[in-house]
């Protein structure tokens, strides 16, 4: 079959099974800064601390930013910077406009932008159009039924409003909805005497986006934001932003009749809603049209954290008359688990979001966040650089989260009187907290991993920061560090910005690309992902391969060195073995061997150590001659 669609990187391509395999063929390049970029997720509490307060913050990252032009990033998006009481860690808005003072000031930002534009850097952060902090000035004005503020978010009277006569009578919320943190969705506001819908926390109240006012308010926020300098957005928790207006009672599972738990609920009046998609579309159009109105030459990136089936997420895309945004979230890999399904999982999603593609879209892959746990805990520190040459091998937009580059591990040490966050512990009563992934960034081997000065950070470091961290990876040839360095590289290439893909599906272990593309070199990633080592036949498998490949990276317990030669047909004795739970990639293009880096402090030990042994000896024969 040929179904024509439109997919990734900066191209249409054509999607058909070959061989058993699928293969997605390029054509028409699209040419945008963002088509090919990495983008790497800054969350600026845990980066780099500047003023030795124990929490990272806007002078932090400047300090930092060569760190990025190193690895090869162009886009930052940084975390939630608004002002903020913090009780879902900057989510919580209470001014939308400001700088909170623990990440610095507003000329602060400002020194950010700069130096970024130096560095042909591009920003985007996080913007929170669902909801705001309740000590927001807009919700007490709300709560005070001030002017146009009167219906900035949603109130409604309780269900039993008719018998509130009675002081003893205890108001009864209009439905049955449930906050996704767990615990109703309304709250009661004895001052305004209604409730108030938060699809979070209580913290945290919904916005009512029918209202134009607000719509409009949400604008200007963005305008302001983007003649800062931003360069993008990422809008959060997008699949949250309408609720049916009929404020009907939720059905529940098959099964789970009366559950008062969020899960147990089947959410087709708060989630999904049609009115979703249209609002990202108004927001793109109001971007382009801010762009163009400041004579600016580049677009500016619209992302959208959304968790929902395929089929939800590409109506994010739009269309060519209507686009929306050109990230929405590709989130389904953030769920992977260690399992035997796992090569499976991947594959899956591989072929159905570049099978699913409208036209003129861009894929992208994520696989860390700051909501879930790092692949690295999840499945295993040694597929941290499988997972680098899975993502950054794949055609479209690559999405970092800080301290992947090193194969950070979330801190699981944290003891209970440690853990900062309140919201997901209070509301769901959950021993699970969000506090594990997001522990400071490990710059070095001095005290807390170079984050900070101060004796005691916001959260612990994770104790291997001893070891595990960026310069002490930067002298190893083959670390974490220096093969995302590697791949990043190659993704500057032709043939990994314009060129085919072929995934091979093989066993439960074996996962391969292929990134080929006319007149130009091709690669070839092969993964291993399981327990025990594989022989893997390229000419098996690939029926176009040369009989010959060189090796252009590979994991540091591959067992490969850059320029190797291996063989990918049975009658040679150098087929590729490939150790568990390591990457290799090879190319057809002649690679020269890496030079061994020498110690020259150590050579010089051993040069002098071997010059004396000559002259004892010398001297010993002249003795007995």
């Amino acid at each position: 079959m040929n179904i024509i669609l439109s997919f990734a990187v900066i191209a249409y391509y054509t999607y058909a099974t070959v061989y058993g395999n699928v293969y997605f063929r390029a054509k028409n390049p699209i040419n945008e800064w963002w088509s090919n970029t990495i983008i790497y997720q800054v969350y600026p509490r845990s980066f780099k601390d500047s003023n030795n307060d124990g929490i990272g913050d806007l002078k932090g990252i400047i300090q930092k930013l060569d760190h990025f032009t190193d690895l090869g990033i162009e886009t930052l998006w940084v975390g939630p910077l608004f002002k903020s009481p913090m009780d879902d860690m900057g989510y919580d808005v209470e001014d939308f406009y400001m700088i909170d003072p623990v990440f610095g000031t507003m000329d602060d930002f400002e020194e950010l932008v700069f130096e970024m534009n130096k560095r042909n850097l591009k920003l985007m952060i996080d913007f929170i159009p669902n909801h705001s902090s309740y000590k927001c000035e807009w919700f007490d004005k709300s709560i005070k039924q001030v002017g146009k503020y009167s219906d900035y978010y949603i109130w409604r009277n309780a269900s039993n409003h008719d018998e509130l006569s009675n002081s003893s009578i205890t108001p009864k919320p209009p439905n049955n909805w449930l906050s996704d943190l767990g615990g109703p969705a309304w709250t009661w506001n004895q001052r305004r005497n209604q409730f108030y819908f938060h699809q979070f926390g209580k913290e945290q109240p919904d916005f009512d986006l029918r209202n134009p006012d607000v719509k409009l308010q949400l604008l200007d926020v963005m305008e302001f934001w983007m003649f800062k300098g931003v360069s993008g957005f990422r809008f959060d928790a997008v699949n949250f932003l309408y609720e049916n207006v009929s404020l009907l009672d939720e059905p529940f599972l098959p099964g789970k009749s009366n559950s008062t738990e969020y899960k147990d609920l089947d959410h087709i009046y708060t989630k999904t809603q049609p009115e979703n998609v249209i609002i990202v579309l108004e927001w793109r159009a109001f971007m382009e049209s801010y762009t163009k109105s400041k004579n600016q030459s580049i677009s500016s990136l619209m992302a959208t954290e959304v968790y929902s089936d395929y089929n939800i997420l590409m109506e994010f895309y739009g269309n060519s008359t209507n686009p929306g945004a050109q990230v929405p979230f590709n989130l389904a890999l953030v769920k992977c688990e260690k399992g035997d399904d796992l090569v499976e999982s991947i594959d899956t999603n591989i072929k159905y979001w570049l099978a699913d593609l409208p036209e003129n879209a861009v894929a992208n892959w994520v696989i860390e966040n700051h909501d879930n746990l790092r692949m690295s805990s999840k499945i295993g520190a040694l597929t941290v650089p499988m997972f680098a040459a899975l993502k950054l091998a794949l055609p479209g937009i690559e999405v970092t989260y800080y301290g992947f580059e090193i194969g950070m591990e979330d801190n699981m040490y944290l003891r209970p009187d440690q853990v900062t966050e309140t919201i997901l512990v209070t509301i769901s009563k959950s021993s699970k907290t969000r506090d594990y992934e997001r522990c400071p960034m490990q710059w070095d081997d001095s005290i807390n991993g170079g984050f900070t000065e101060n004796k005691k950070p916001w959260l612990p470091v994770n104790p291997n920061y001893y070891k595990l961290n960026v310069e002490s990876q930067k002298k190893i040839p083959n670390s974490n560090y220096n093969f995302y360095k590697k791949m990043s590289q190659l993704r500057k290439t032709d043939t990994l910005k314009y060129g085919d893909l072929q995934t091979y599906n093989i066993t439960k272990s074996i996962y391969i690309l292929k990134r080929s593309l006319l007149e130009r070199e091709s690669y070839i990633v092969i993964m291993n992902f399981g327990s025990e080592t594989e022989t893997v036949l390229l000419s098996n498998i690939i029926h176009d391969v040369k009989d010959e490949l060189y090796v252009y990276l590979g994991s540091e317990n591959s067992a490969y060195n850059t320029g190797s030669i291996v063989s990918t047909v049975p009658s040679t004795g150098n087929p590729v073995k490939l150790r568990p739970q390591s990457v290799v990639v090879l190319s057809d293009k002649y690679i020269a061997p890496e030079t061994p880096t020498i110690n020259i402090q150590n050579a010089g030990t051993r040069i002098g150590s071997t010059l004396i042994s000559l002259l004892s000896v010398l001297l010993l024969l002249r003795f007995l001659l």
